[in-house]
């Protein structure tokens, strides 16, 4: 490919673009810049190094420049000079690279431009679809009677009463108290005699655990025998065979609201059952209609992305798996428990986790790579104000300037793909939105 050349009034930039989004720049800066750096280095050395009969920062810059050589004296330029340089050029150049610059061939010399020539990975060009064609409706909201029944009985298991059922056994309904004790090969596992209560009608106890515990009685300690599931909390024992035993202190039988009047009252949703039926209904239907709305959307996305091509850089995948594998860290963090386990529990090397992890980051990438395009099509902005009050929804008062600094174009860029993601969907809808005006 033969470059070209983006004219300027103070630099000159040759952008040679590449396969694989890739790109390189030769930069030229004018002699001043040359001048301009070299005179600020040899001040920082100048107040850096102490030199016989002059005070810091007070010796002629001859003698600095004598002192410490025109190599370190070179370098230190450079170091000053290269960033701001690159930053220029690349806005200069209307650039967005998605990589640090690998610089190479760097002159600097008195008496000459500055020049020197750096491979980027630019964010790829975006083929994108005719997304404003792309037709998802909406599933309707079905709420079925017997939708409304099963909330109507959860809603009485939750205002049910305790009663001590005395020394009879356990029966399923109810709620038994019992310190628990878990074994694993011998070894107990965790704090022994935990006290807990356990319901033996829902469905959060581990697998098998409710059917074992049905005829237990109070001062005789039952063994329960089961297979810990896969999304257990300890890593280390998900998927094993543990035995529990159960010391059950009290036995409690549950009372439940009759199903009328009262208990609208008692749930604070209207004063009959009618009503109350009514305002079950109503909230079913509303999660039905979010849950249709979420559907579309991203079956409208699904779509968007079938309709567009985008090459998805190697450097941007590997920066959302390094993401990813962050936020899994944190996750994991918060419930005491480090990657390292979390890997050696599964008998897995860090590079296999990344692997499983790419998949996922290619089409996370490559959607919001789409849903850039679509913003930039569209001409969406997020204003200051939008972004301010999002700022102070998320900071609390005693966030530092910093934090708020470093979090605004991030944030802001996620409210634009945000904006552009309900575009596709309200396009896919059929709402009529205006094509944007040149402009």
């Amino acid at each position: 490919m033969s470059p070209s050349t983006t004219d300027a009034a103070e630099l000159e930039v040759s952008v040679e673009r590449l396969a694989g989004s890739q790109a390189q720049l030769t930069v030229e800066a004018p002699v001043a810049e040359v001048d301009r750096a070299v005179g600020l280095a040899l001040r920082h050395l100048g107040q850096q190094y102490r030199l016989p009969g002059f005070r810091p920062g007070k010796a002629p810059a001859a003698v600095v420049e004598r002192v410490v050589g025109w190599e370190a004296l070179r370098q230190h330029a450079i170091d000053d000079l290269l960033p701001e340089i690159w930053a220029r050029a690349v806005a200069q150049a209307n650039l967005e690279p998605v990589s640090n610059p690998d610089v190479t061939e760097v002159v600097l010399e008195r008496g000459e431009p500055f020049r020197f020539t750096a491979s980027v990975v630019l964010r790829p060009e975006v083929n994108l679809g005719d997304y404003r064609r792309i037709k998802v409706s909406v599933a309707a909201p079905e709420v079925s009677e017997e939708d409304v029944d099963r909330t109507l009985e959860a809603l009485r298991q939750r205002y049910a009463q305790l009663e001590d059922a005395g020394q009879r056994e356990a029966r399923v309904g109810d709620v038994i108290t019992a310190e628990l004790t878990m074994h694993h090969n011998d070894e107990v596992v965790g704090t022994p005699g935990q006290l807990q209560t356990l319901d033996l009608e829902r469905g959060d106890l581990l697998p098998g655990m409710a059917d074992q515990l049905l005829g237990a009685r109070v001062g005789e300690p039952a063994e329960v025998t089961v297979t810990l599931p896969e999304e257990y909390g300890r890593p280390e024992l998900r998927g094993e065979l543990v035995v529990i035993t159960a010391d059950v202190k009290q036995i409690q039988a549950k009372e439940l609201p009759a199903l009328d009047d009262n208990l609208a009252a008692i749930a604070g949703h209207g004063e009959s059952l009618t009503e109350l039926r009514q305002f079950v209904r109503d909230q079913l239907t509303e999660e039905a209609r979010l849950e249709g709305e979420q559907g579309q959307e991203a079956k409208a996305l699904e779509e968007l992305v079938a309709v567009s091509r985008v090459e998805v850089p190697e450097v941007m995948i590997q920066a959302e798996i390094d993401r990813q594998i962050k936020d899994l860290e944190l996750r994991l963090s918060a419930s005491g428990i480090s990657l390292e386990q979390l890997l050696a529990s599964d008998d897995k090397q860090l590079e296999q986790l990344r692997g499983e992890r790419r998949q996922p980051a290619v089409e996370r990438v490559q959607l919001e790579l789409i849903l850039g395009e679509v913003a930039r099509r569209e001409k969406l902005q997020v204003s200051d104000q939008e972004l301010d009050e999002n700022l102070r929804r998320i900071f609390s008062k005693g966030a530092s300037k910093d934090s708020r600094r470093r979090a605004r174009e991030p944030l802001r860029r996620e409210l634009l793909l945000g904006q552009a993601r309900r575009l596709v969907a309200a396009l896919a809808r059929g709402e009529s939105i205006p094509e944007p005006v040149d402009g």
